[in-house]
C-alpha cells in the first residue's frame, strides 16, 4: 500500500486544487492520502468528494506552526473535520492573525523601497490562503529577485526586511485542542528540529503527556 497524509493544495501553499491532488494520487497508484493544508480545511468537502469518486480513502487534516521550547515546529492533525470545535474555532483566529501579518508584510517590502499591492499577492494566492511564497511569486514575476530561494534569503526570511513574525499557537494547546476535536495530533518532519537522539527522546515524551 502507497499513501501520502503530508499534502498541501492551493487553499495554503501548494499548486494542485484539492481534487487535483487526488487525480494526481490516483495516476502514482496511491491507495490514500490526508490534505493538510495550513490551518485551514477549506478544501477537505472537495478533496474527498474526488476521492470518494475515485474510490481512494481520504483523510482530513491540517498542518500548524507552533511554538515549542522556544522554537516553531510543525503539527500534522490528522481526521480533523470542517465546521465548529475546539481547534477548528482555533483556527479562525489563526487565519485572522495571519491577514493582519500579510499587511505588515507589504508595509515592510513597501518600506523598503519594493512596488507591490495587496490585490497583486492576493490575485497570486487565488483561492489559497496568502502567504510568504505568494509575496515571493510576485517579486520574481517583478524581476526583484530570480528564484524562490532568492526571495526568502533576500527579503522574506527571518531577519530579512521583509520577515514578520507571527504568534504560534503553543504547542500543548494544539495538541489539546487537537485532542478535544476528535483529532490526532502528529509531528511533521521531526528531522528538521536537529535534535539528537536523546533530545528526540526527551521531547516526544515531554509532548505525548498533552497527547
Amino acid at each position: 500500500m502507497s499513501v501520502d497524509l503530508h499534502l498541501h493544495s492551493y487553499i495554503s501553499d501548494g499548486s494542485e486544487s484539492p481534487a487535483g491532488i487526488v487525480e494526481l494520487a490516483v495516476a502514482a497508484g496511491l491507495s490514500a492520502i490526508a490534505l493538510t493544508d495550513h490551518d485551514i480545511l477549506d478544501g477537505v468537502p472537495e478533496a474527498r468528494a474526488a476521492a470518494k469518486t475515485h474510490g481512494l480513502e481520504f483523510i482530513p487534516g491540517t498542518e500548524l506552526s507552533v511554538g515549542w521550547n522556544g522554537t516553531a515546529m510543525h503539527l500534522l492533525v490528522y481526521f480533523l473535520e470542517p465546521g465548529p470545535g475546539p481547534l477548528q474555532d482555533r483556527l479562525v483566529a489563526v487565519r485572522e492573525g495571519r491577514a493582519t501579518r500579510n499587511v505588515r508584510i507589504i508595509t515592510a517590502l513597501q518600506t523598503h523601497g519594493i512596488d507591490i499591492s495587496f490585490d497583486e499577492v492576493a490575485t497570486i494566492a487565488g483561492e489559497g490562503s496568502m502567504g510568504r511564497p505568494h509575496f515571493a511569486r510576485v517579486l520574481i514575476d517583478k524581476g526583484v529577485v530570480d528564484s524562490m530561494t532568492e526571495a526568502f534569503d533576500t527579503w522574506l526570511a527571518v531577519g530579512r526586511p521583509g520577515y514578520v513574525s507571527r504568534d504560534r499557537l503553543d504547542a500543548f494547546e494544539a495538541i489539546d485542542l487537537a485532542r478535544q476535536s476528535g483529532a490526532v495530533p502528529v509531528i511533521a518532519h521531526p528531522h528538521t528540529l536537529g535534535l539528537g537522539a536523546e533530545e528526540y527522546a526527551d521531547a516526544f515524551r515531554d509532548l505525548s503527556t498533552a497527547g
